[in-house]
């Protein structure tokens, strides 16, 4: 059965952004305020994987590039010359959403699974699934290159690269020209490392670190965005919980101790 969010998680999440906003670290205010709220672990990682401060929010945001974005540029774009997608970190976003695990529409504007499940994605016709979908939301997209970047030390990564390629290969009808699938030692680096057309990931140490613009492409496809590929989840709005919470001034009036 989907977790959904307490009656708590709302004040919580106001309160953190509050403190937040005023400079104190994620680690130390995440605890102050599950602790005070007596949020769940999947409660803790819903703030701490959805809310960030107004000034990260906006700068992440202002890096999405959307399906309509694209679309205007069409494929003879820079901008849709290549798409390098952090692999794990969007395969993980749709199998979570897939299993019924919170998903989160973040502040920042992409959407994320809360973390806290094993770094193991599963080998099975599951998998196809998770392919099957990822490469139906990307053959809708006027890109002339698509790398995905699988993380090497995880299990079967080389298996789980081999499988989309070929699940790619049978696909019918697709705009982007080609796609490849492979493995890395430090796919992070690698993709932060990108100066050519796009990434797609919503890891925020990634984005934060790459110039190039971001595509939310576990957000296209857990959201439904590309028709014939839905997750059939509904990301929890985080900015909705916060703009529900009352101003948090009252609760915070002395300055908290966080260590």
């Amino acid at each position: 059965m989907p977790i959904r969010p307490g009656r708590n998680l709302a004040p919580a999440a106001s309160d953190y952004r509050w403190l937040l906003d005023r400079g104190y670290p994620d680690q130390g205010a995440l605890k102050l305020v599950g602790d005070r709220y007596r949020l769940t672990g999947a409660e803790r990682g819903m703030l701490y994987r959805g809310v960030f401060g107004r000034d990260d929010s906006s700068r992440r945001a202002s890096r999405i590039v959307d399906r309509a974005d694209l679309a205007r540029r069409g494929p003879a774009s820079t901008l849709t010359s290549e798409l390098t997608v952090d692999g794990h970190n969007v395969l993980f976003t749709i199998w979570n959403a897939l299993a019924g695990r919170p998903v989160v529409l973040a502040t920042d504007g992409f959407v994320r699974d809360i973390g806290g499940t094993r770094a193991r994605l599963p080998r099975d016709e599951r998998f196809a699934r998770i392919a099957t979908m990822l490469c139906a939301v990307l053959a809708k997209l006027p890109i002339r290159l698509v790398r995905i970047v699988l993380d090497d030390p995880l299990p079967w990564s080389r298996d789980h690269a081999s499988r989309i390629e070929r699940i790619w290969a049978g696909l019918e009808t697709r705009t982007a020209a080609q796609l490849t699938a492979g493995t890395s030692a430090s796919v992070d680096s690698l993709v932060a490392a990108t100066e050519a057309g796009m990434i797609a990931t919503s890891d925020t140490a990634i984005i934060d670190r790459c110039l190039v613009p971001v595509l939310d492409l576990g957000g296209l496809v857990v959201r439904g965005d590309s028709p014939g590929a839905t997750t059939g989840a509904q990301p929890i709005v985080m900015g909705r919980l916060i703009a529900a919470g009352p101003a948090p001034q009252g609760r915070l009036c002395r300055r908290p101790q966080i260590r």
